[in-house]
């Protein structure tokens, strides 16, 4: 995998030797204490302890909870101490992490530790700040080179997956701080709050916090886990339509695919791409309302008929804003039969006025309507599909979201390429 993208094997060897030299570098420049081994050997059982306890995030990727770890080791410990700990977290895993890590991402994963670790208790040194003596009184610091850390971690493991999956590792950094945020003030100042127990109390001190470091991640699963279920109701809601017209199963599916490529192709916000899925998937869930007769029809429809199909966004928009954590969704799902010159249903709006998850939603869902075999006509191939699109653009579709989607399909019609290489680590 390595061998097949040289701009990721050429950063991963770059990231590796310079993880390397600062490693040897902070062992060389450290006088080992009587008693520092020890202390070593508790705070690295507990940092492998919580990287083989990590949560698995939305966009591939986990943070676990050994951000703690390393705020209170980077502010009790000098640096030949510190890095040899993170080293051990991301080499010895045990597990299904193990299964999950192979050896060279666990070398990436050790490699970015290291520097990250480097520059936060840099920020210590710079500010004077002595090695086991933890004072409340230097909060600020310590949290600003929790922050360090965690801007680093973010920064390469961001540029690392921009390489691996070729998109924009500012996009892709955007989205990871978005995750990595909550993670960090959850668990900054409980690092803090360790390295002061273990000053007062040694090793069993950190027992007392083990429930609460718990708890963190515990909570953090729960979340992710509720927007897991969250997917889980949308993805019923689209079955419970698909069962009823076989002409259409997988559509939904496609169409928020489609739309989420169409949305990073048109660098939108992780939110709004986030938004546009779930409206993708949706966007047809008014046909519940419908009969099977009109829905199957090989005919054309007649005037009544028509108007139940053209309703179908408005009972989408009723369904979905019953749905609490799906917000205005409904919106976009009751727009996406508008058209760009106004004459769209279900009520005649144009332009601009129609929200862009709307007009991206649009062109996706008659693209893949084009390419899809109906009750009614044979599919059409990709390049007649794209012909029609750009026929159409400035009346029924929006032109720039269209010329937008031609660049998606020119990409996807390029040769193979790897797949992307997930679950790195987005913070710790």
């Amino acid at each position: 995998m390595l061998k097949e993208n040289f701009k990721f094997c050429s950063y991963f060897n770059f990231i590796v030797f310079c993880a390397t030299l600062i490693l040897i570098w902070s062992l060389l420049s450290t006088h080992w204490e009587i008693g520092m081994l020890s202390q070593f050997l508790v705070f690295a059982v507990l940092t492998v302890a919580s990287e083989c306890l990590p949560v698995a995030l939305p966009k591939g990727g986990y943070v676990t909870v050994s951000c703690a770890v390393f705020v209170a080791a980077a502010i009790l410990f000098p640096m030949g101490v510190i890095l040899p700990i993170a080293t051990c977290g991301a080499l010895i895993l045990f597990g299904k992490a193990a299964e999950d890590q192979p050896l060279w991402k666990r070398f990436f994963n050790a490699s970015q530790f290291i520097i990250s670790l480097a520059m936060a208790k840099t920020v210590l040194i710079q500010a004077g700040l002595t090695d086991f003596a933890v004072d409340i009184r230097h909060l600020p610091i310590y949290l600003l080179a929790a922050f360090t850390y965690m801007l680093s971690n973010v920064t390469l493991v961001s540029i690392a997956l921009g390489k691996i999956s070729e998109k924009s590792p500012w996009a892709i950094w955007k989205g990871n701080i978005r995750w990595s945020v909550p993670n960090f003030l959850a668990l900054a100042p409980l690092g803090v709050l360790m390295a002061m127990i273990y000053v007062r109390y040694g090793p069993l001190g950190l027992i007392m916090l083990s429930v609460p470091l718990l708890l963190a991640r515990h909570s953090f699963q729960l979340y992710i886990d509720m927007r897991k279920n969250y997917l889980n109701t949308v993805t019923a809601l689209v079955q419970a339509l698909e069962a009823k017209d076989s002409y259409t199963s997988g559509h939904s599916s496609r169409v928020a695919e489609w739309s989420i490529k169409l949305a990073e192709e048109m660098n939108l916000p992780e939110d709004r791409v986030e938004f546009i899925k779930y409206a993708g998937i949706l966007h047809d869930v008014g046909k519940i309302g419908v009969s099977e007769t009109i829905l199957n029809k090989k005919g054309k429809l007649d005037d009544a008929e028509w108007k139940f199909i053209c309703n179908h966004p408005v009972i989408g928009q009723n369904i979905i804003q019953s749905i609490d954590f799906l917000f205005d969704v409904g919106s976009a799902v009751r727009f996406h039969h508008e058209r760009f010159d106004g004459a769209g249903y279900p009520d005649g709006i144009k332009g601009k006025d129609i929200p862009q998850e709307s007009r991206i939603i649009a062109v996706a869902d008659t693209y893949d309507a084009m390419t899809s075999s109906r009750s009614y006509r044979q599919s059409l191939s990709s390049s007649e599909a794209i012909a029609e699109l750009r026929r159409v653009a400035g009346s029924q579709l929006d032109p720039e979201v269209v010329e937008a989607f031609c660049r998606v399909i020119q990409k996807e019609n390029q040769t193979e390429k790897p797949s992307p290489i997930t679950d790195m680590p987005i913070a710790n």
